[in-house]
């Protein structure tokens, strides 16, 4: 009874208010007494939180995209390439394609060079995604640069010096750090996140809301209702970090961006622009030439060095002689009763074919200056006739025999040509020019045809024009023509045995000449370097002999005509 009633006593004791108060206020203080020498750890943490401020980067704002429009007063577009090439480099803008802005100038209603003014800016801006335009005049020595907004209002203007022309290396800086700072002084699209000046504060150390922390207190009796049971405490360890204070405006901090994960190797991808993959190292350039002078990119098209044409060909010709007029049509009006004395006739009844080679030379293409479009011009053809002849007598008998000759053209000229842009975006090369120099044509007759139908030799100076006009990069239109001067028959670089002269002597003691050439052609290029050429080309010679000469019925002279019509093909090479 004893034990049992021990036992009683202890379970009665045990289910006390008085008890169960001392169990809770030891289970409270217990977790305080643990935790309460973590805190001075916590310094450290908020010791290498100081450090990352000063290396953070902060976010890289999207270069401005410009377009780099027509400078008025700029000839041949050298100080705008010099413009666009100089900012395609700098990194705090982007320059779009002056091609995509004309064609979605042409879309607004624009034509001509409009199409490359500001006139379409404020339309075209919002399509391109366009943050400003670069435009400029030339007057004298002086170039003004003016930076206008996507509505088309100036934020900026900057003189720069002009030297013959063009952009010294210094000014070009000048010009660019102008177009920078002008955009810089814009409105931005966005804040600028703010990076804090002073390191951050360490956090404290959260302590828990409850106050065991205190003295303990005599235990006193608990209110009437149940005693809720304690939340367990969260151990300091598996706290959360302290984080910085909220920004002010949602839902990204300064702090957070500035601690955000950011791109290493500059600002993220943008979309690629038409021809922004296009290279403007002038070195790479030079080996890109074309036929047409253009180079690959935004620099200024420049003509080739060298272009060799090697074809053939296809020549018909028409001979005719008279005695005693001026021209083979009055001779023929004549009743044939009064047309007395050795007359001959030559006409191809079919082409014959020949080849060609042609090279052309521009030493100072690669110079700024104007003598870039002195050169000189050099070629050779040669052909192989075999055709009919058909003579008269002065009794009006006919004879036609089998005749076989060579047409040799020797050329050697200078010219010079001027050189200018062409086409929507003025990279389309093309030129006027005049050249001057020496020709030489020969018609020989092969001496065993026992034929008086004579060969023709002719040495004569000779000054012409030249146009070539560029409709795309692989079809230009091109014309000449020329004004031979006296290219009388008998001249040549060898005569053996008197034969040159035989050419006017059998049909008078002297003679004048007339003759000019024209010729229309289209050309272009096919692939890198190589292109092809086609041209048409009519060549006329009219001789007037006077005096008494060897040949029956030349008693007074007469009249020689000679026209060549041929075609020319081959493909050229260009560097």
């Amino acid at each position: 009874m004893v034990r049992w009633g021990l036992v009683l006593f202890t379970a009665m004791t045990l289910a006390s208010p008085g008890a169960l108060a001392q169990v809770v206020k030891k289970k409270r203080v217990v977790p305080a007494q643990v935790v309460a020498p973590k805190p001075k750890a916590k310094p450290k943490t908020a010791k290498a939180r100081e450090a990352k401020p000063k290396k953070t980067i902060t976010p890289r704002e999207a270069p401005k995209q410009l377009v780099v429009l027509t400078v008025e007063g700029d000839r041949g577009g050298k100080v705008r390439g010099q413009l666009e090439s100089a900012l395609r480099r700098a990194k705090p803008v982007k320059v779009a394609s002056l091609k995509q802005y004309a064609t979605l100038g042409k879309k607004e209603g624009l034509k001509g060079n409009a199409l490359f003014t500001d006139a379409p800016l404020a339309r075209v801006a919002p399509r391109m995604k366009l943050d400003a335009a670069v435009t400029g005049t030339v007057s004298g020595s002086s170039l003004t640069v003016r930076v206008l907004d996507a509505s088309g209002a100036v934020l900026g203007e900057q003189d720069v010096k002009l030297t013959r022309g063009k952009l010294a290396p210094a000014d070009v800086k000048l010009a660019v750090a102008a177009v920078v700072d002008a955009l810089s002084g814009a409105t931005r699209p966005f804040e600028e996140p703010v990076t804090p000046s002073e390191p951050l504060a360490p956090a404290e150390p959260v302590t828990p809301p409850t106050p065991v922390a205190e003295a303990p207190r005599t235990p006193t009796p608990p209110p009437e209702k149940p005693l809720e049971t304690p939340k367990p405490l969260e151990p300091v360890a598996e706290r959360p970090k302290p984080l910085e204070p909220a920004p002010p405006t949602p839902p990204k901090s300064p702090e957070m961006v500035a601690i955000g994960p950011q791109p290493k190797d500059g600002p993220p991808p943008m979309d690629e622009e038409p021809e922004s993959h296009t290279t403007t190292d002038p070195f790479l350039e030079v080996g890109l030439d074309t036929g047409s002078g253009g180079t690959v990119g935004e620099e200024p098209p420049r003509p080739p060095l060298v272009r060799l044409t090697l074809g053939g060909t296809t020549t018909w010709r028409k001979y005719c002689t008279r005695p005693g007029v001026k021209s083979c049509g009055e001779f023929d009006r004549k009743p044939e009763e009064e047309q007395v004395g050795d007359r001959s006739d030559y006409e191809s009844s079919v082409p014959y074919l020949g080849i060609s080679a042609e090279l052309e030379l521009l030493p100072f293409a690669r110079r700024p200056s104007a003598l870039r479009g002195l050169g000189a011009v050099l070629g050779y053809r040669r052909g192989y006739a075999s055709t009919n002849v058909t003579l008269f007598n002065d009794v009006g008998q006919s004879a036609t025999r089998e005749v076989v000759a060579t047409d040799s053209v020797l050329t050697a000229q200078a010219m010079y040509r001027y050189f200018f842009g062409f086409g929507s975006s003025r990279q389309l090369l093309g030129y006027a020019g005049v050249k001057a120099g020496l020709l030489s044509r020969a018609f020989d007759v092969e001496e065993d045809a026992q034929s008086p139908l004579s060969s023709t030799h002719r040495l004569y100076p000779a000054v012409g024009l030249e146009v070539s006009v560029p409709l795309l990069r692989q079809v230009r239109l091109e014309a000449a023509g020329q004004l031979f001067i006296s290219p009388k028959p008998g001249q040549g670089f060898d005569d053996e045995g008197g034969a040159l002269d035989l050419e006017v002597s059998d049909y008078g003691t002297s003679v004048s000449t007339f003759g000019w050439e024209a010729e229309l052609g289209v050309a272009g290029e096919l692939w890198g370097p190589f292109g092809y050429q086609v041209r048409f080309k009519l060549s006329h010679y009219k001789d007037t002999f006077s005096g008494p000469g060897a040949r029956i019925g030349w008693d007074n002279g007469g009249v020689a005509e000679d026209t060549y019509s041929s075609i020319h093909w081959g493909l050229t090479a260009s560097y």
